[in-house]
């Protein structure tokens, strides 16, 4: 089902293109100095622009881009916000996008960030990537320090990556390879990865694809609105790389659709597409990395009836198709025989040596981690409140956090704040 996931992602994502060849473009090393016009005429020059502001973000895209067009609201907000200290410039690399076509896209979408042209698709292939949108921040001494090739879901998620050049503590180039998170302190229950359709009357069937290695899950909900519920394992981070995207609405952060009284990620989908078709592709996946090979593909559909429309939509993309009933079959979380709390900072590092209080009505119990950042704790089952008691230097929690861990041996990761990373 390769060409099926590549298919959706890349449409979602970005916008393809052909790769270009190695051109000495690194992350952490210094970013080619250019020069450009926008569509009002003015100059901007990278070494100019740095000489009054503490970064630049360059954007390159194309008029025809879908995943341009959807960021560009969040990079426009993120520019209101940010624009005393970081100079945004957006440039054009199709040769037929005019400075008159980008004029009018610019007043179209509302954008006051200046926009222009990249000629001859000098930029594009100096980051010799493969698509568009391709997001780089250039920070003070000039080097590259992020680069994002795809959209970017929220303006948030761009002040993020800003924050992280800015300020008089910024004195040697940082290199990102991801979009940071905020140090908020949050904990996510861990057992095993696993996807469940909790509708009372649900049916699961396994559909069966020529070249596939395993069968394509797709329920039938017997419902307008299919009841979602996600489990993520210790390996997977939930606060910055864990989504459920339908593939046609919208992606969904884990960490904002956590239940904390069921200690599960629950979502309500609607079963309704904006093409008018009669089934949703959701994908579960870990959107870090080189890809994600537990990435989790399925459909849901309304009725039975509209099995058949799921299997012509994927004869439409050469697969011979045939699909059965199946029982589902819940992930095997493994046995737990303690309270393990792994604790970390928003970049996924281990937190060394942190405290926390398992208290119950009668008394507190203190466990501490090691370097590794896991503590454990095998007192008696019981719904125990814990309490964070002391970091290392360094780091910082939201003294309001609280954490009960039901009646149950369980598993957590707890993300606290590097106060380093912002």
């Amino acid at each position: 089902m390769k060409k099926l996931i590549i298919l959706i992602l890349t449409v979602l994502i970005l916008c393809l293109g052909a790769a270009s060849a190695d051109t000495g473009f690194e992350l952490g090393k210094p970013f080619m100095d250019f020069t450009a016009a926008d569509t009002e005429g003015n100059t901007f020059t990278l070494s100019e622009a740095l000489k009054d502001h503490e970064a630049v973000l360059l954007n390159i895209w194309a008029t025809w881009c879908g995943p341009c067009q959807s960021e560009f609201p969040d990079l426009e907000k993120a520019y209101q916000q940010y624009k005393d200290k970081v100079a945004f410039i957006a440039l054009s690399y199709d040769d037929g996008d005019t400075n008159e076509k980008i004029a009018a896209f610019k007043e179209e979408y509302n954008l006051t960030f200046p926009m222009g042209r990249d000629e001859g698709s000098a930029l594009y292939n100096y980051v010799a990537q493969y698509g568009v949108p391709t997001t780089v921040v250039i920070d003070r001494f000039g080097n590259t320090g992020f680069l994002r090739l795809g959209s970017f879901n929220t303006a948030e998620e761009v002040g993020n990556v800003l924050d992280r050049y800015l300020g008089d503590d910024y004195t040697e180039t940082a290199v990102l390879t991801k979009i940071p998170k905020k140090g908020t302190t949050r904990a996510y229950p861990v057992s095993a990865r696993a996807l469940y359709v909790d509708n009372e009357n649900v049916k699961k069937f396994h559909f069966t694809l020529s070249g596939a290695d395993k069968p394509l899950p797709v329920y039938v909900v017997n419902d307008q609105t299919a009841h979602l519920r996600f489990t993520i394992s210790s390996a997977d981070d939930a606060a910055d790389m864990m989504y459920y995207d339908d593939a046609k609405v919208a992606r969904v952060d884990l960490p904002d659709i956590l239940d904390a009284q069921r200690n599960v990620f629950a979502y309500d989908q609607v079963l309704e597409s904006p093409e008018g078709v009669p089934y949703l592709y959701g994908l579960y996946y870990n959107v870090g990395g080189d890809g994600d090979p537990d990435l989790m593909e399925f459909f849901l559909v309304e009725k039975e009836e509209n099995l058949e429309d799921v299997a012509a939509y994927l004869r439409s993309m050469d697969y011979e198709v045939t699909w059965e009933e199946a029982a589902e079959e819940p992930a095997q979380a493994p046995e737990q025989k303690a309270y393990v709390i792994h604790v970390l900072d928003q970049d996924g590092n281990p937190v060394p040596g942190a405290a926390v209080n398992f208290c119950t009505d009668a008394a507190c119990t203190m466990a501490q981690g090691g370097e590794d950042g896991v503590i454990t704790f095998d007192g008696a089952p019981e719904n125990y409140h814990v309490q964070i008691l002391k970091l290392p230097e360094g780091y910082s929690f939201d003294q309001a956090f609280e954490l009960y861990t039901g009646e149950t041996y369980g598993e957590w990761v707890l993300h606290v704040a590097n106060d380093r990373l912002k």
